[in-house]
């Protein structure tokens, strides 16, 4: 896929619904990517779970995508998703094995990292768009898309049981802003929004 075809195909996705998952939402946006995908094509599938890239020494240097979106009867797009900024760089490792095992993954066009992001929170859940930009620049035969929602503390003025269920949980009180996107294709870059609140 070129870069136009990969942008063309995150468009598509409803970005907006993330907007009412509260919290950590790891296994939530993860339902969100399989349920968007299969809505697509009646050819896609997903392999929630994706088997390593790494065959062969049992768990030891095992790595694995959340998921692998698959077109046809072929592998398409493994999918990490990440809420921790300090495994960026392990989950970018992570789809570069994929991208790069041609044997076992042949039909992987690229590979997509979600991440989420607090604007007003600790730095510790801050991503840095540069290092990660670098990154996967330095990798140059692997195409990437980096798809990152922002999220800001909500002002919950009111005691509805929904609020206050919200701020029972550090996780809990933050909404989306907007959700960017980044992809990195044959030497060239795209980048833009797919929502803003």
């Amino acid at each position: 896929m070129d870069i136009g075809e990969i942008e063309d195909l995150l468009k598509k996705f409803r970005w907006g619904t993330l907007q009412r998952m509260y919290g950590c939402a790891h296994s939530s946006i993860i339902g969100f990517i399989s349920t968007e995908w299969i809505s697509l094509s009646p050819w896609n599938s997903i392999l929630d779970g994706a088997p390593s890239p790494i065959i062969g020494r049992g768990r030891k240097g095992q790595t694995n995508a959340d998921i692998l979106l698959c077109k046809g009867d072929k592998p398409f797009i493994p999918v990490d998703v990440e809420t921790n900024v300090s495994k960026y760089d392990e989950k970018l490792s992570s789809l570069f094995a994929y991208l790069n095992n041609k044997n076992n993954f042949n039909g992987v066009e690229f590979g997509l990292l979600f991440m989420t992001n607090l604007c007003n929170g600790d730095t510790k859940y801050k991503h840095n768009w540069e290092k990660i930009k670098h990154r996967v620049t330095e990798n140059k035969k692997t195409n990437i898309a980096l798809v990152s929602i922002i999220k800001e503390r909500a002002q919950l003025e009111n005691n509805s049981p929904l609020n206050v269920l919200r701020m029972r949980n550090d996780y809990f009180p933050w909404d989306i802003i907007t959700v960017d996107y980044w992809i990195y294709s044959a030497n060239r870059t795209k980048e833009g929004n797919l929502w803003k609140k």
